[in-house]
């Protein structure tokens, strides 16, 4: 069987400087764009040639993928991109987050309020302009455009990270961000949520703007239970 992987032309070949590191963020690059349907095969061999590499680095990068997620590997079967997520799998995903999200916002108001409403302010203008262009015609047809978006997305709830002095738990949060990727392409783009993930950062800023830790911190659960729950109204049904 002919791996999904061995038809990509988008690969430039890669300099033997930094070559894992390479290899292994071109891979992440065509997961992360959608370019290969989930649980379709990943030949080691397919994927060398497209990049003019040898196999080693292939070998290393998808091992390194399979902790991420976005990458499976079964015994005599070898890699495949991961399958299509199930709703259990969403609704734990969405939990954890939970868990970890409020209590990251309620240590960054605790620690310097001022400074992380100046940089949610920032990244909610620039969350802001990417949902205006998802709004536009025929934009989620544009991949790269809705990656984008999602960056931007995900951009606003790194500024709470960046400021909630744990570096442990910023890394449990990003830990989550392929998974969470892994979702969005299980849902796929047929609905888009951009004018409500705007509404409920907007209710998260003004949280932070009173300045109480636990107003903000009930706001960003507020905001996760609403993603839960527009999750589970567009996952598909499962037999």
């Amino acid at each position: 069987m002919k791996s999904a992987a061995e038809g990509l032309s988008g690969f430039n070949p890669l300099s033997a400087h930094g070559l894992r590191d390479e290899v292994y963020d071109a891979i992440l690059e065509v997961l992360l764009a959608g370019q290969l349907p989930p649980a379709s095969p990943l030949s080691i061999d397919g994927l060398a040639k497209s990049m003019s590499v040898s196999q080693t680095p292939v070998r290393e990068a998808l091992a390194r993928l399979e902790h991420t997620g976005l990458v499976t590997r079964e015994a005599h079967r070898g890699y495949r991109v991961a399958p299509p997520m199930s709703r259990e799998q969403i609704a734990e995903l969405v939990d954890a987050r939970l868990v970890l999200e409020p209590s990251a916002l309620h240590r960054a108001m605790q620690r310097d309020p001022e400074t992380l409403l100046q940089s949610l302010n920032a990244a909610f203008a620039t969350h802001k302009q990417w949902a205006a262009r998802m709004a536009e015609p025929h934009a989620l047809e544009d991949p790269a455009l809705v990656k984008r978006y999602f960056e931007s997305d995900w951009m606003f709830h790194q500024a709470i990270l960046d400021h909630c002095g744990n570096r442990y738990l910023s890394r449990a949060v990003n830990s989550l961000s392929f998974s969470v990727h892994r979702m969005r392409q299980t849902l796929g783009t047929q609905v888009s949520d951009a004018s409500f993930a705007i509404e409920e950062h907007s209710a998260i800023l003004d949280a932070v703007a009173t300045g109480d830790p636990d107003a903000a911190a009930d706001a960003m659960t507020e905001h996760l239970r609403k993603v839960l729950d527009r999750c589970m109204s567009d996952a598909p049904a499962e037999s």
